[in-house]
């Protein structure tokens, strides 16, 4: 039981913080074909979302169905946009409009650990270890009738894994970099 509980409990911590990200390999398009599927890097890790796609070292637009459906319906040509569905557990990502001629494409996903996992991400232990531990600690402190169970200081420990994620997803979102502290004027016309 503390096992799976320390599992999902990286599983919601690596959702909510986008931590764990990574490049999958880099694939060709088919001219014409506009969907690819998408497979995680190992059988350890689920892609909890796509960050980017790069063609050719472009960026893509990523964008909603309803207008991606648009340039789907085009000629072939160099795309300009994506779009990410799920399919039977299976991200798949549409181009649009489909491509004319063979591109390079890189997707950069966040991963999570799949729920039969055996081992998790060194960073996770030694970079995250706190904010998942406490929540893990919180998951088995809510469970009725056992004699751990706690409900007023798992709440304490929820409280600790919330700040704990906070932070992590805006490290995660700006780097450990410091930045400048300067600031610069804007003209208002």
């Amino acid at each position: 039981m503390a096992a799976q509980v320390l599992i999902d409990s990286a599983i919601e911590f690596c959702e909510d913080s986008l931590t764990l990200r990574q490049n999958l390999a880099t694939f060709s398009t088919v001219v014409g074909q506009a969907q690819y599927a998408l497979e995680p890097p190992t059988a350890q890790h689920d892609i909890s979302r796509v960050m980017g796609v790069t063609l050719d070292g472009a960026e893509l637009a990523a964008g909603l169905i309803e207008v991606i459906r648009g340039d789907l319906q085009t000629a072939v040509a160099k795309p300009r946009g994506f779009y990410i569905d799920r399919t039977d557990s299976t991200f798949m990502l549409t181009l649009a409009p489909p491509p004319d001629q063979v591109y390079s494409v890189v997707v950069n996903v966040a991963l999570r650990p799949t729920r039969s996992a055996t081992m998790l991400d060194d960073d996770l232990y030694n970079i995250w270890i706190d904010p998942i531990v406490a929540n893990a600690i919180a998951r088995a402190m809510e469970i009725p009738g056992q004699p751990f169970s706690n409900p007023a200081l798992a709440s304490v420990f929820s409280v600790d894994a919330a700040r704990g994620t906070i932070s992590a997803r805006i490290e995660g979102n700006y780097s450990s970099v410091r930045g400048s502290m300067r600031v610069r004027s804007r003209p208002f016309a």
